[in-house]
């Protein structure tokens, strides 16, 4: 019992004991007659009573009523309350069987949910999701078509109904949903550009890509996302880059050139802007200028393209001295020697001059005596020096390194590679998945007389297990 229970009821016995104490001590006063009219009367208590009677019933009665509400009203609270959080829960249960791959449970659960709450937005929108995902996309459009009746200013329920007529073959309907997206909902889109500005890419539409890329930026840094629009600089610096190729296409040297100087600025590491920065001064006839940028290309970067470009650039000037002398440079200054040395060795080699090739190629051998390249190279040195049996010994070694075997199976499944054979793909788990490679081999299967064999897989052929 709460203590304000307590007291009103204590509070009430005490009013109730003095009343009776007063009515015992005053019954003469109380049975005294009060006149209604000159022939009718009645007892003073009576008349006292209905008085009270007449202030006390309608505030008992409208105090009575609120409680009552209330209790009502605390009772609706507490079941919708509990109702809610059945639901919530269903709901995250719902949400945990889609992660978890088991769709077919989801749509039952969203299903059910939807029962309930056939207005919810959420539910609405992943049901229909998983719909579109089981292959029911009729069902799924159903859906999402309600949901944007309902919210119809809703760009992630357009966003839906865009896939499901793409995946239902109506593929012009999703592109223009898309296109209303962009038209009426200032602000929004950025998916849909960024999906655009990809396919550009793919069709090598450079300029269309830039201006797209434009409205992913503006987007991007009116939203405030830093880490996002950071996420774009290798599209954006790509594209400055295709800009500056194509001013040097159009002969606009000098333009191209700013591009490349600032993509490189922007990003030192950027080995194509520097090798086309190099071709620019190459184009003024300034050899000097694009021999110093590939020079420093390399010095910055360690890559060896800019070693096989200055070596071709020379072979294609017949300047052959001129690249052995650069190269010998570069070995001179590098702190680590090993490509300039190596490039050293195939151009001797190219050049046909053997011994100094042999030379090179051999201060390398305790160096890179795992490259399968540096092998092939000394073998085919020593072929030409008609020292046969030492160029077997590179060919073998090449192989080796190359990681090549005489006889090696793979699983069909995952495409991992094994000495022998054994039932089970210990990567995949696929049961008789492994048999003998003939990847390399330019027989086919059917004129080996190999018949196809079914496998008992995890996971689909093609499809990559994870790594973890």
């Amino acid at each position: 019992m709460r203590v304000r229970t307590f007291v009103g009821i204590l509070i009430a016995l005490i009013v109730v004991v003095f009343v009776a104490s007063f009515t015992q001590l005053n019954q003469d006063l109380l049975r005294q007659p009060f006149r209604l009219t000159e022939n009718r009367s009645v007892p003073v208590y009576v008349v006292l009573l209905t008085v009270f009677l007449l202030g006390f019933l309608p505030v008992v009665s409208v105090l009575l009523v609120q409680t009552l509400n209330r209790e009502l009203a605390q009772r609706r609270g507490r079941r919708l309350s509990r109702e809610a959080k059945s639901q919530r829960g269903s709901f995250r249960r719902a949400v945990d069987l889609q992660a978890d791959g088991q769709w077919a449970r989801a749509a039952s659960e969203f299903e059910k949910l939807l029962a309930d709450r056939p207005e919810d937005f959420e539910t609405l929108l992943r049901y229909g999701e998983v719909l579109r995902h089981l292959g029911r996309t009729g069902e799924a459009l159903d859906v999402h078509r309600r949901a944007s009746v309902l919210y119809p200013h809703s760009v992630a329920v357009l966003y839906q109904l865009a896939e499901d007529y793409e995946d239902d073959g109506e593929s012009e309907v999703g592109h223009q949903i898309r296109e209303r997206i962009l038209r009426d909902f200032s602000g929004t889109g950025l998916k849909i550009i960024r999906r655009r500005r990809n396919a550009a890419l793919g069709a090598q539409d450079w300029k269309r890509a830039s201006r797209l890329q434009e409205k992913i930026d503006s987007m991007l840094e009116e939203s405030g996302a830093t880490t996002e629009r950071a996420r774009e600089d290798g599209v954006r610096l790509g594209l400055a880059y295709q800009r500056a190729v194509d001013h040097l296409e159009n002969e606009r040297i000098q333009e191209a050139k700013t591009i490349f100087r600032e993509i490189l600025e922007s990003e030192p590491a950027y080995i194509p802007a520097a090798i086309m920065l190099g071709e620019a001064a190459l184009l003024l006839d300034d050899e000097p200028d694009a021999l110093a940028e590939w020079r420093a290309g390399f010095e910055r970067t360690g890559s060896p393209v800019f070693l096989q470009r200055i070596e071709d650039h020379f072979i294609e000037r017949e300047k052959p001295l001129e690249a052995i002398e650069l190269l010998n440079q570069l070995i001179a200054s590098a702190e680590n020697d090993l490509l300039p040395r190596l490039f050293l060795g195939r151009l001797y080699y190219r050049l046909e001059m053997h011994e100094e090739a042999l030379k090179a190629f051999t201060g390398l051998g305790d160096r890179i005596r795992k490259s399968p390249s540096f092998h092939l190279q000394l073998a085919r040195v020593h072929e030409r020096r008609g020292e046969m049996r030492k160029a077997v010994e590179s060919y073998m070694a090449c192989v080796h390194e190359a990681g090549v075997k005489v006889s090696e199976y793979e699983c069909s499944i995952c495409r991992s590679r094994y000495d022998g054979w054994q039932a089970r793909c210990d990567v995949c788990g696929t049961w008789n998945s492994v048999a003998l490679a003939f990847d390399e081999d330019t027989l086919s299967a059917e004129e080996l007389l190999l018949k196809e064999r079914p496998v008992w897989a995890v996971y689909s052929q093609g499809e990559e297990p994870p790594t973890d």
